[in-house]
């Protein structure tokens, strides 16, 4: 009876870990038909281009333009890519908002923006140009409330540049660029080419200023309708601010009423931000980049908000050593969010320095490096829905620069968004995009209403090589990847859907863009002999060996980003050609959202997963992290709460673990290579516990026969006890799942205990619940193979990740010791 009950509750326990996994990753949401964030967002005046009158009467010592060029992308219509004006396709008109000095007379007009070919160009272009043909899926995620780019539905040979230009229903998509060719007025009018793909960004000025407070409206239409906290809206949207004065360096220059727009209510009756006790954020203290432009009342409309605080070289806490910072990743950085909300840390992770001085002295201006960006659930009272406990959130990668910000000439944060954004109801775009238009939207950005963390990596293996003349730059490479990534999703490969799935989504691609770059680097190495050869006649260079130390870092990302080295065949084929291992000349692009796809990626399937374990790889490696936290900060919205994204099933101490271990030791059936080192290992155990168990007499050859149906109801009876439940419980729930990132002295530590209570759980068992056990399981020899099976399990289990490989060993030793060994008769009562 007690076995009965036991197995029972075994059943019901692995039951409800697949089922709330299947519900969780597998199962759609039901069909809600809705307005997109974006329609409701669109209707506000300040939200619209039309809002902003071209020519600008800014005074130039309080607000810059954010780039040399800077303009709106207007999507040509189908009749006009029959003129042939440009020799390729993809071009889009651009409404010149901001130019050099010396084409100052193109503010205002509209022109084309192309390419300035190249070979590598090209390849680009082949690769992510695309018939565009919405799918049935397509139509169903624009009724969900997601915006699609419907303007290129039923387009032939859509690029990146059209693909971006009608990406949303309104040509609002503002762009910029530092550096460009262009033919003057001529018959075809004025055409600027350049070498990549236009940066997203919002506003065409920006300022420094220190918000003073609210001031008395003008008139009612200064006034929102509605705003958060309870009716009726007393504060306006005007403010008071005073300039930042670069000469004494203090918020004592020009006083100015700024607008900032109180945004409509969005989906889940939430506001995304507000103006509202905005003068009294904590964050502010150190003032406020705004972006904008002068709205057609006169006044600077601010499109976009950054805190100065935050990017600012000036850490908040200082975490040293290499445990500490592991433990930061995993629980410091997300500790107590919702407590946190209205407030911004940077946290400084220097892994092998015992100096906060020297590790804030290694960042300089002019470091570049990799960043990792992850933003967490909204919460509270109007918050989003939490499904198993598991609050995704996002992933993504970002490229940094220290740089001298020009209106305060001190060191800060630069960071530009390489976003792999599937398609949403917010109009957020795919692409490669600033902090302040990814972030600080007023209309769209997360500042406000998601907690965030970018972490920066600083590591000089991801500098540029130069191998006696060869180049080779790992994040250049990787920029290359996620453009051509980001390109796809903005069409949904041709099919205009770019819905997340278990397979596909912004960690998964992003992540295989991060794959793609590694097999490439690895094979330009392989196929360039120079390279080689260069490597191996210095071997003692700093370049070869800070390579090497790439080399090391590579299989160690590829560890997480192919568990077991088992690589999905569509990761596999997208790898093959861009790396020109195979040349095709049709779309070469594969994507199979298949369950067992989903599986091969499991660890990248979760941003919260992919972010800490990446993260605490770099910093094994001596990287220098640097953390900017931020929890729902600006103005006043009391209906939301900031809430950490999560692990599957949870952060549930015990529980959440425990589930996610039996969920990933269940899901990935052992690969042919893990079934040979089960039977090796199995082999090796019988080699050694035969002539043990022989020589002291405890194994004899006595088999027993059994019909056919009670020999299966046996077989079936021992799999499931005693083998899989205690492997389940000696091995899964105990151990580290292999591919969680432990110390080997973690490991150790944890196999040694778990060893030791699957010896001293046999006499205990024959005390209390089988007591049919008893003697056997107290005799010595009994005791030493438990041990050498319990180590034999274990060492399989750490090397496969598979609770059936270890089980099926268990089995095996438990059904021959009984049914052929013996075994049977040493118990007083029948199994």
């Amino acid at each position: 009876m007690l076995k009965k009950r036991t197995l029972q509750y075994l059943a019901l326990l692995l039951l409800a870990a697949l089922v709330t996994a299947s519900i969780l990753l597998f199962t759609p949401k039901p069909f809600v038909q809705r307005s997109s964030d974006y329609s409701l967002t669109s209707q506000l005046a300040a939200n619209q281009p039309s809002y902003y009158p071209i020519q600008q009467t800014l005074d130039p010592r309080q607000y810059r333009a954010i780039d040399d060029w800077v303009g709106r992308l207007i999507l040509p219509k189908p009749e006009e890519f029959q003129q042939k004006i440009l020799p390729d396709n993809d071009w889009a008109w651009l409404e010149v908002y901001n130019a050099p000095p010396d084409q100052q007379d193109l503010v205002g007009q509209k022109v084309r923006l192309g390419w300035q070919r190249s070979p590598l160009l090209d390849r680009y272009l082949q690769l992510v140009t695309t018939d565009v043909q919405f799918t049935g899926s397509a139509q169903k995620s624009e009724q969900l409330g997601n915006v699609l780019p419907l303007r290129l539905n039923g387009r032939s040979q859509v690029g990146p540049l059209q693909a971006l230009a009608g990406a949303r229903p309104m040509d609002d998509v503002l762009v910029s660029f530092k550096q460009a060719q262009f033919t003057g007025n001529g018959q075809n009018g004025t055409i600027i080419r350049v070498e990549r793909m236009p940066f997203m960004v919002t506003g065409r000025y920006v300022g420094l200023v220190k918000i003073l407070g609210e001031v008395q409206a003008n008139s009612k239409s200064d006034i929102p309708a509605i705003c958060p906290g309870l009716p009726p809206c007393r504060e306006g949207e005007l403010l008071r601010v005073q300039h930042y004065n670069l000469q004494t360096k203090k918020f004592d220059g020009v006083e100015e009423v700024i607008r900032i727009p109180q945004q409509p209510l969005v989906s889940g009756d939430r506001f995304i931000s507000t103006p509202r006790q905005l003068a009294d954020s904590s964050e502010g203290l150190a003032g406020w980049y705004v972006y904008g432009a002068q709205g057609q009342d006169g006044l600077f409309t601010v499109q976009a908000l950054r805190p100065r605080s935050l990017f600012q070289l000036q850490p908040t806490e200082r975490v040293l050593g290499l445990g500490t910072g592991s433990d930061y990743i995993a629980h410091g950085n997300w500790k107590n969010t919702p407590e946190r909300k209205g407030t911004a840390q940077r946290v400084l992770v220097e892994p092998h320095s015992d100096s906060p001085e020297d590790a804030l002295a290694a960042w300089k201006e002019g470091d570049r490096g990799l960043g990792i960006h992850l933003f967490g659930g909204i919460g509270g009272k109007k918050g989003e829905k939490v499904t198993g406990g598991t609050v995704t959130g996002h992933f993504a990668y970002y490229f940094f620069e220290v740089v001298r910000e020009p209106l305060t000439q001190e060191l800060q944060w630069d960071i530009s968004y390489y976003q792999v954004y599937a398609q949403n109801p917010q109009g957020i775009l795919s692409g490669s995009q600033s902090w302040a238009n990814y972030m600080g939207n007023l209309q769209r950005g997360w500042l406000n209403s998601r907690p965030t963390s970018n972490v920066m990596l600083k590591l000089n293996v991801l500098r540029d090589y130069n191998f006696g003349g060869i180049s080779l730059s790992p994040l250049m490479e990787l920029q290359r990847q996620l453009e051509i990534m980001m390109a796809r999703y903005r069409t949904g490969d041709g099919t205009g859907d770019s819905s997340v799935t278990p397979a596909a989504s912004c960690v998964q691609d992003s992540n295989q863009a991060l794959y793609i770059t590694i097999e490439i680097l690895k094979e330009q190495i392989q196929r360039d002999t120079a390279i080689s050869d260069w490597l191996n006649n210095h071997p003692d260079d700093p370049q070869a060996q800070r390579f090497q130390k790439l080399v090391q870092l590579g299989d160690r990302l590829e560890q997480v980003l192919i568990p077991r080295g088992v690589v999905r065949s569509d990761w596999k084929h997208n790898a093959e050609t861009l790396a020109g291992v195979k040349v095709r000349h049709h779309y070469p692009f594969s994507e199979q959202n298949t369950l067992a796809n989903a599986l091969l990626s499991w660890q990248s399937m979760l941003p919260r997963v992919a972010h800490d374990i990446i993260s605490t790889i770099f910093l094994e490696q001596g990287t220098t992290l640097w953390f900017l936290r931020t929890n729902q900060v600006g103005g006043y919205l009391p209906d939301i709460l900031p809430i950490a994204p999560t692990n599957l099933f949870g952060e549930v101490p015990i529980l959440s673990p425990s589930l996610r271990r039996i969920f990933a030791s269940m899901i990935l059936l052992p690969e042919p290579r893990d079934w040979g080192t089960t039977f090796l290992s199995l082999l090796g155990y019988a080699a050694i516990a035969i002539p043990i168990g022989l020589r002291w007499g405890f194994l004899q050859w006595r088999p027993i026969q059994q019909k056919p149906i009670q020999l299966f109801k046996t077989l079936v009876f021992l799999f499931l006890c005693p083998a899989l439940l205690e492997e389940l419980v000696f091995r899964v729930l105990l151990l580290p799942y292999p591919d969680e990132i432990n110390s080997p002295w973690i490991i150790l530590g944890w196999s040694m205990l778990s060893l030791t209570l699957f010896i001293l759980y046999h006499p205990f068992n024959a005390l209390t619940f089988y007591k049919a056990g008893n003697p056997t399981f107290f005799q010595p020899v009994f005791l030493g193979l438990a041990a050498l099976l319990g180590l034999t399990c274990t060492i399989v289990y750490l090397m496969t990740g598979s609770l059936w490989a270890c089980a099926f060993i268990h089995w095996v030793v438990v059904a021959i010791w009984l049914l052929c060994l013996n075994g049977l008769s040493k118990f007083t009562q029948k199994i």
